[in-house]
């Protein structure tokens, strides 16, 4: 197999975090105010996440994914939208966008801001605006090879396999890799 063809893949693990909004207090009913934020998964599509309120809530998103889609990750946007619930559907009262080549180049990859949110036309709110509402939001990305995880994983299980046996595991001693299987059975079946 062609070397050039093998695609190198990475975990791909991100924390947003909807902290809190400010001067959201011209919106009628600000306990009907939700967030919903777009999440570019490659290929021009997206993942759709909505919060049920505005306030203290947050997503975890894990994946493998190909070197290839980090690196078009620079070129994209986070985008995050202030919306209320309408009686048959909801409305859009402002949208803001974050560069995620801002969140990757950020200390430690995390980033905690206000994010201002740009008022849509055609909301009812935009002419009664005193103040541009805000979100605060928290974003923390880590990404890891495949490689660094499979040696992690590996050092893990090689803990896991070590019984501290004084002649070392499986070596005639009292404990061997049968009495160990036997050890972790009894242990699930007290769970219950």
């Amino acid at each position: 197999m062609d070397p050039s063809h093998i695609v190198a893949y990475a975990n791909f693990s991100c924390e947003i975090r909807i902290i809190q909004a400010r001067n959201v207090e011209f919106i009628k009913s600000t306990k009907n105010l939700f967030a919903r934020l777009y999440v570019p998964t490659g290929n021009h599509k997206r993942i759709q996440l909505n919060t049920k309120n505005v306030w203290d809530k947050s997503f975890n998103l894990d994946c493998s994914c190909p070197q290839e889609f980090l690196e078009n990750l620079n070129e994209q946007s986070l985008v995050l939208e202030l919306r209320q619930r309408k009686m048959w559907g909801s409305q859009l009262i402002g949208k803001g966008e974050i560069p995620w080549k801002v969140i990757l180049e950020s200390q430690n990859m995390e980033l905690k801001k206000w994010l201002k949110m740009d008022l849509m036309s055609g909301s009812d709110y935009k002419e009664v605006m005193l103040t541009t509402p805000e979100v605060e939001v928290e974003i923390k990305v880590k990404v890891t090879s495949v490689a660094e995880m499979e040696k992690q994983n590996k050092k893990r299980f090689n803990n896991w396999n070590e019984c501290g046996c004084k002649n070392g595991h499986d070596h005639n001693a009292w404990c061997n890799a049968e009495d160990c299987d036997m050890f972790a059975l009894g242990a699930a079946l007290e769970a219950f």
